[in-house]
């Protein structure tokens, strides 16, 4: 399965009881299926993945798959401290469906432990891997040129969800090495998407609860309309910015999921924080601000 456009980085819904929420997960995939994603990213960052379980990971991956229409991508977020774990939490989420691995690196610094690392779980694996370049988060910077060796050694590496500032001077870099093979998705809260598109990258990888948006940026763009695109993401890069904050993101955008009616809960698993409620108030006053220049980014009535 070839990978663009739109794949947003979904938050894990739970209970207020702090349980996974199955029936959260449906609604969450008929809800962005219904906006017109290209697909969804699971147990990323965002989806809280390292605060659950290996049988927790295995049943949130199957209820994906179950409710995410077979035409459009899933990709499943991978990231350990040990090789081996890294290997056996991909088979899991190839076993259970996915179409590729959104995989992070160890927390090693080092580039031989790093390519080694990639290696084993691209051949173990035998899915298309995308690395994640998010050293904010992964606390490791990964090179242009230790990427474009990963991505010479390693068949399976096919894409980059690329989040290391200035995204853009990183881009041409690694392709300067690799000849434009290794295709880029944009990412860190849509904060370049238009730039990044502009500069080729094949779609946007990231949380966002107003995905319809960056589906709407990501069609004017692909139809030719680069102006349209441009005048839309001027008008959304304040939502955008608000939705990324540091440590309160993930809150953020399970409070926008519950208003807008898919979450039950916007329990977060602690140590998460909670956004509180002056932070809201200036959230969901942007969200007026777009609807008052018409655009329809309705929640329930």
């Amino acid at each position: 399965m070839k990978l663009k456009g739109i794949y947003p980085i979904v938050p894990t819904p739970f209970l207020s009881t702090g349980e996974v929420d199955l029936v959260g997960i449906d609604k969450l995939a008929r809800f962005m299926v219904e906006r017109g994603v290209h697909g969804l990213a699971v147990l990323g960052a965002l989806g809280e993945g390292h605060k659950l379980g290996e049988s927790e990971r295995a049943e949130v991956i199957r209820r994906f798959r179950a409710a995410v229409p077979e035409r459009l991508g899933l990709v499943v977020g991978i990231r350990a401290a040990a090789t081996d774990l890294a290997v056996r939490m991909g088979q899991q989420a190839s076993e259970l469906g996915a179409d590729a691995l959104l995989l992070g690196p160890h927390g090693v610094q080092n580039d031989k432990a790093l390519l080694v690392y990639y290696e084993r779980v691209s051949d173990a694996v035998g899915l298309p891997v995308i690395i994640h370049d998010y050293p904010a988060v992964t606390g490791i910077t990964m090179s242009p040129e230790l990427i474009a060796t990963i991505f010479k050694r390693c068949g399976n590496v096919q894409y980059i969800k690329l989040e290391d500032p200035p995204t853009g001077p990183k881009m041409d870099a690694i392709w300067a090495l690799t000849g434009r093979e290794l295709e880029v998705f944009g990412a860190l809260g849509g904060l370049y998407a238009f730039e990044e598109l502009d500069r080729g990258a094949v779609g946007i990888m990231t949380g966002f609860a107003y995905p319809e948006l960056l589906v709407e940026l990501y069609e004017r763009y692909c139809s030719g309309d680069a102006e349209g695109a441009a005048e839309l993401f001027y008008d959304i890069l304040p939502l955008n910015r608000f939705e990324f904050q540091p440590g309160i993101g993930v809150s953020l955008r399970k409070k926008v999921l519950v208003k807008r009616g898919v979450f039950r809960s916007a329990h977060v698993r602690h140590p998460g924080p909670e956004a509180d409620a002056k932070t809201l108030e200036h959230l969901f006053r942007i969200v007026d601000h777009l609807r008052n220049r018409g655009y329809e980014i309705l929640d329930p009535q």
